[in-house]
């Protein structure tokens, strides 16, 4: 499975929790978990970070295992990006 960067990405973005928990709707402390990966997103709450983060949805995520995943990760990832593509409507 791949992992989220949201705590990187909102470091280099100057976003702390409060900002973007109150730019997705959601409260501080599930920003919380989610970064430190106690809970992990739904695909339009993700899609709503990496929009509200200006990150391409892609860049939300790094490869584990030292830059190599597996197949079944790379399928997991994709089955998620496109089923995030379809929610936007652009599938």
């Amino acid at each position: 499975m791949a992992i989220l960067r949201l705590k990187d990405i909102m470091k280099e973005k100057g976003v702390s929790r409060e900002d973007l928990a109150n730019k997705v709707g959601v409260s501080m402390t599930t920003i919380s978990n989610i970064s430190t990966e106690k809970n992990y997103p739904t695909i339009p709450l993700l899609l709503s970070m990496a929009e509200a983060l200006d990150v391409d949805i892609r860049e939300m995520f790094e490869p584990t295992k030292g830059g190599i995943i597996s197949q079944g990760e790379a399928n997991e990832l994709k089955r998620i990006l496109n089923e995030g593509l379809n929610i936007l409507g652009m599938r």
